[in-house]
């Protein structure tokens, strides 16, 4: 993003426009890996309720330098989860072996 876009709202409004569109396909989690020296993204998806599970050390590779990259998920409140429906798979409905 350039730097006169920063700041604006565009990354907030295209990170909820997924959670809107994912949400409507059922989708329970959204998963992102970051930079961790993307500090800006981090806040970002933070902000937009996406939580860090991790961190992959030595993962992304920038030239000659390694960086840590961080996991981050943001679970729907909408859709999937404890007390929803849960779908069997058509192979386990019908008995057939993998």
């Amino acid at each position: 993003m350039t730097a006169e876009a920063q700041g604006q709202g565009v990354g907030t409004a295209l990170i909820a426009g997924l959670a809107r569109a994912s949400e409507a396909e059922g989708y329970w989690t959204l998963q992102a890996q970051v930079l961790a020296a993307n500090t800006a993204s981090l806040a970002l998806l933070r902000k937009s309720g996406y939580r860090e599970v991790g961190v992959r050390e030595r993962l992304g590779r920038i030239g000659d330098a390694w960086h840590d990259v961080v996991l981050l998920e943001r679970r729907s409140t909408r859709t999937g989860g404890r007390g929803l429906p849960t779908y069997e798979c058509p192979q386990q409905a019908t008995g057939a072996k993998s």
